[in-house]
């Protein structure tokens, strides 16, 4: 535009010069139609000088209009924007620091930007389902794209709503190509619908594939074998391939040591007395045994603990075996030693059974202040 203006302008400059040059005063005549326009060119310069002068003041005065009106605009997008983004920001500053509460507060009642829009939902999600809220957490969760379902299939587990999920979850685990995210969450949904004859056919391939960690495999064989009858727990271990065995003992072991029956593995639990590394894992399935008889068992225990007097998980070994044998007092005795600060907790109910059982429940409720 200027550029446009200044040509016009050197035009109107070199016509008013000219008469000096060609020595005439000069005459412009302009006819239009029936409209005739005459001047000198004097005359006619400055009109054309004086327009032009008009043209380029409009123009910079709508320009300043023009931009004071994209600045507001820019400013008002901008500033709602910058609102969104804390929004989400906050969600997930909340999250990091498991303040559920503070989660749905800074994500209920604002919105985010679109590409955010199914993290919100999930966000929201989880915090309800930290709330035990979970229809709430389901009517989240329904918001969320079909296209990001599979991304929040462990919050669809956890709400105990798995229909939603489950015809898609089992197509992408099926994929030659799925992830371990893809076969932990599909092993996950069989647990939750306890699906068990699919999860026997799927498990070798879990293994295969090294979908889950050590941990995973005791939480998965853990409610496996907790969802089956104490007729049945034999049974279902020897159905299983001879590689997933190693991974389903302990849980296995567990199970068998819960409903009571004791006698039935103790030579396998025995087995693990002479082996350190499976000290722990040994505490552990006794921990939670019903009343039972291992007597062989005990012996061992008392036998080894004669010469490692401070091996503290077969210290809790014995003290939970007494409890199923009903030595009450030789429990309490054990776990007086035994219970400490780390073990408390996981030992907490064996504990308060031998100490109320035993005319000590003074001590029992130490343990639970």
């Amino acid at each position: 535009m200027i550029r446009f203006l200044l040509i016009i302008f050197a035009i109107a400059v070199c016509l008013g010069i000219a008469p000096f040059f060609i020595d005439q005063k000069g005459y412009v005549l302009i006819a239009f139609n029936k409209t005739t326009i005459e001047g000198t060119i004097w005359g006619v310069t400055a009109l054309l000088l004086l327009a032009l002068t008009a043209i380029y003041v409009l123009y910079k005065l709508v320009r300043y209009l023009w931009s004071l009106y994209s600045h507001t605009r820019h400013r008002f997008f901008a500033r709602s924007e910058e609102l969104k983004q804390a929004a989400i920001e906050q969600g997930v500053w909340s999250l990091i620091n498991n303040d559920y509460a503070e989660l749905e507060l800074a994500l209920d009642n604002n919105s985010v930007a679109d590409q955010w829009t199914d993290i919100r939902y999930a966000l929201l999600a989880k915090a309800a389902l930290a709330s035990n809220e979970n229809e709430k957490a389901i009517s989240y969760l329904d918001n969320i794209s079909q296209n990001n379902q599979l991304n929040v299939a462990k919050l669809w587990i956890a709400s105990g709503e798995t229909s939603t999920i489950f015809a898609d979850l089992k197509a992408s685990a099926e994929r030659k190509k799925a992830t371990r995210l893809e076969l932990k969450m599909y092993a996950h949904v069989l647990v939750q619908e306890q699906k068990w004859a699919a999860l026997n056919d799927f498990m070798p391939r879990l293994l295969r594939k090294k979908a889950l960690s050590e941990q995973e495999w005791q939480q998965l064989f853990d409610r496996y074998f907790a969802a089956q009858s104490s007729e049945d727990l034999t049974a279902r271990y020897e159905q299983l391939a001879k590689n997933l065995k190693p991974h389903a003992e302990v849980s296995y072991l567990a199970a068998m040591a819960k409903a009571g029956e004791l006698n039935k593995i103790e030579l396998s639990l025995i087995k693990m007395v002479k082996k350190p590394l499976q000290h722990k894992d040994l505490a552990r399935i006794l921990r939670t045994s019903g009343p039972g008889d291992a007597l062989k068992l005990q012996a061992s225990l008392q036998d080894v603990l004669k010469k490692d007097t401070e091996n503290t998980d077969l210290l809790l070994a014995l003290a939970c075996l007494a409890n199923a044998h009903g030595e009450y007092d030789l429990a309490a005795r054990v776990f007086d030693k035994a219970l400490n600060a780390d073990n408390r907790n996981a030992y907490l109910q064996q504990a308060v059974l031998s100490y109320s059982k035993s005319a000590q429940p003074e001590k029992a409720l130490v343990l639970y202040q």
